[in-house]
């Protein structure tokens, strides 16, 4: 039974019969059920993982579900799982971070059938359907540009390729071993396992020589050192000792305290003689250089594929992987050159990485402040021009144009401010052989980081029209083109292109109206603010005397817009507002009045109805304003006006509920809890406590209907009945 985290082997076979001759048995490649990865780039390329059904993931540690063998790879590098949506990949936290597809992925990816996996120096495959082995192992084009590169060829043939060791076989020997005598049935899953033993003991046998190296530079600085010092006391003794009774030779003797060796002779004993070192003597070694390591260089750019140099040598185009030896804990830079051929334009950005102990993938990503343009469709007969400024810093500012594109091919652009024109040529009269050139269509747009893609298609019947943005303050008024009403602002639209009449018009403000002549297709925006009619201006500060309080003010000038030709919903709003300033004077029966007119008017007619609500209840009438209040909860739109109804609700009845019931035909008679309501459909009962109620709706020629219903406090439920004709 293959357990999670063992791959299935290349070698494993599977016999399947012809469909041809079934008693003919036909050796075939190894048959594995999707799900599961495929390596087909790195160790053991061609090893099958089988994914389960939950959390699979991959990495170095035993027991995982894909266990890969390298240092690249974390101990839990990155987890492949089922979803909703389909397969989903997410890095763990690794050192060397998760690819999919050639992108980095720093959070969940959904990956489908034959997707690509990279985590350190695997690459690999997700398969969910069955797949011939030469689809199974095929290398993308980029994957093959990015297999392992050296950079410098290191000394002695003492670094290995990956490659290089996935292509020996048993009895070969590896960094100097010995052909071992394989078996002929040596599988090779094992055979893959001991060409990995072999690089990784021709690994260790690098290290030690260099390790010992480095030990013997330090022993020999070492020795040079501790001589030098027994040579500088030994000198000191000599100066020190007593010299014979003879006359002294000053000729001959060296000053007190000069550091001169005394002659030849004279008390030297064995010590050597001073000058230069002599050929074959021993040498001072000098201080150790700091050991290189190999790390692998995994450089990904966006929104294009870049030309990158390293050290001033060109390593290749992204994506790429590159194996070079650098020094630990050093910085180092790297150059990208973004090129972008269709505006001769070029782009250069540097970046700086750091290469930290224990680290074998350095993941680089240069992004670019480069968009892209695309033109999917234009007339034939039309010519396209592109001009644009962008800026990579704020002190200086370029141009692009563009006079050819190609249909729907990505053209890549800088970051910055663009306009677009299709042009066309016009003659002058049908005898003349003057032509000019018109512009017929315009559009200016930005890329950036928020928008980095511009994207265009125009057609022959475009040309015909123009677009065109009308904003109000404030909002909902009328729009009108040529007299006729074409909606509410905000509004957009398409026009033929001529000359037109913009007209704006909203109650209580003046008309706005202004004349367009469009000769090409270019967006019309306008932002209209509307003068406020003089009626419109008394309800203004009206408005603001009520939000300080200041009632009799506010009522003076309600009383003013009356006076001033006002339209009807300025009257309407008038009253309302008339109505809302009496209340707060505690007048309560002028304040009904006034809601009462402005009841009339739609556009306060729910707002108006609320006011009679807060009346009624102010003087102790709930079966006048339950009618009312149920009727603004049931139909109003206004969320406003709907939050401030089921406020009220909960004012005028804290711990009772109502059931509002309406049968289709009305007038059905109810029972409640077994006891007749006086009042036919529709109907309101309230001051239900809490409890359970049994209704029945019933009506002559219909089926009766009953219904359940639980109520707690202050509950509102509204019940409509559909009551069924009896068949005949």
């Amino acid at each position: 039974m293959l357990e999670r985290g063992d791959a299935l082997s290349p070698n494993d076979k599977t016999i399947i019969k012809s469909a041809d001759d079934p008693d003919e048995l036909t050796p075939s490649r190894p048959q594995y059920s999707p799900p599961y990865l495929v390596i087909i780039d790195g160790p053991r390329a061609g090893a099958h993982f089988p994914l389960g059904p939950g959390e699979n993931v991959i990495g170095r540690a035993p027991g995982n579900a894909v266990r890969l063998e390298d240092q690249s790879v974390s101990r839990q590098h990155a987890e492949i799982s089922k979803g909703t949506s389909g397969w989903l990949v997410k890095d763990l936290g690794s050192k060397n971070g998760t690819s999919v597809n050639g992108r980095s992925a720093t959070e969940a990816v959904i990956i489908g059938h034959k997707d690509l996996i990279k985590t350190g120096i695997y690459l690999m495959r997700l398969v969910t359907q069955p797949l011939s082995q030469e689809d199974e192992m095929e290398l993308p084009r980029d994957a093959m540009a990015e297999r392992t590169v050296f950079v410098s060829a290191p000394p002695d043939g003492q670094t290995a390729r990956m490659d290089d060791l996935s292509d020996a076989v048993p009895g070969d020997s590896v960094a100097g071993g010995e052909d071992q005598g394989l078996p002929d049935d040596f599988d090779e899953y094992e055979e893959q396992e001991l060409i990995a033993r072999k690089a990784s003991a021709m690994l260790r046998r690098k290290k030690r020589v260099m390790y010992g190296g480095l030990i013997l530079a330090l022993l020999l600085a070492a020795g040079y050192f501790g001589y030098r010092t027994i040579l500088k006391r030994s000198v000191s003794a000599v100066k020190t000792q007593q010299v014979p009774s003879q006359p002294a030779d000053l000729s001959q003797t060296p000053p007190p305290g000069s550091d001169l060796p005394p002659a030849a002779g004279e008390g030297t004993g064995n010590l050597p003689p001073s000058g230069p070192v002599q050929p074959g003597s021993a040498i001072p070694s000098a201080a150790p250089e700091v050991a290189k390591v190999p790390v692998f260089l995994d450089i990904a750019s966006s929104p294009m594929p870049v030309n990158v140099t390293f050290q001033g040598q060109p390593l290749g185009r992204t994506p790429l992987r590159v194996n070079i030896e650098l020094e630990p804990d050093s910085t180092h830079e790297i150059e990208a050159l973004f090129e972008m051929p269709e505006i001769g334009e070029n782009f250069t950005q540097k970046m700086e990485f750091t290469t930290e102990k224990g680290q074998s993938v350095i993941p680089i990503l240069f992004r670019g402040p480069i968009g892209m343009l695309k033109i999917n469709d234009i007339p034939r007969d039309v010519e396209f021009y592109l001009e644009g400024k962008f800026s990579y810093d704020k002190f200086q500012d370029r141009s692009a144009k563009i006079t050819e594109v190609v249909l729907e091919k990505p053209i890549y652009v800088p970051y910055g401010k663009y306009f677009m024109e299709l042009r066309r040529e016009r003659q002058l009269g049908q005898s003349s052989q003057t032509f000019v050139t018109d512009i017929i269509f315009r559009r200016d747009f930005t890329i950036g980081e928020e928008s980095p893609t511009f994207v265009l298609g125009v057609k022959d019947a475009d040309l015909a029209v123009f677009p065109a943005r009308v904003r109000s303050e404030p909002e909902n008024a009328d729009v009108y083109i040529d007299g006729k009403k074409v909606g509410k602002t905000p509004f957009e639209g398409v026009f033929p292109i001529g000359e037109h009449r913009l007209s704006v018009r909203k109650e209580g403000f003046f008309e706005h109206s202004e004349g367009l002549k469009v000769d090409i297709n270019t967006p019309y925006v306008a932002n209209i603010k509307l003068q406020t009619s003089l009626a419109g201006a008394h309800l203004n500060n009206a408005k603001l005397a009520m939000d300080r309080q200041m009632w009799q003010d506010a009522i003076n000038e309600l009383a003013e817009a009356l006076n001033k030709n006002a339209a009807p919903s300025e009257v309407a709003q008038a009253h309302y507002m008339l109505g809302l300033c009496y209340a707060n004077l505690n007048d309560i029966q002028r304040a009904m009045g006034y809601f009462e007119q402005a009841r009339e008017h739609p556009d306060q007619r729910h707002r108006a109805m609320l006011g009679l609500v807060n009346g009624y209840a102010a003087m102790d009438k709930l079966d006048a304003a339950l009618p009312l209040l149920v009727e603004v909860m049931l139909k109003v739109d206004d969320e406003g006006v709907k939050r401030e109804a089921n406020d009220m609700f909960q004012k005028i009845s804290p711990f009772r509920s109502v059931i509002y019931v309406y049968s289709e035909p009305p007038g059905a008679s109810v029972t409640v809890n077994g006891k007749p309501v006086a009042q036919p459909t529709p109907v309101i009962l309230h001051e239900l406590p809490l409890g359970n109620y049994k209704i029945r709706v019933e009506k002559p020629g219909y089926l009766p209907t009953d219904l359940n219903l639980s109520m707690s406090v202050n509950e509102f439920n509204p019940v409509i009945v559909n009551l069924k004709p009896i068949p005949r």
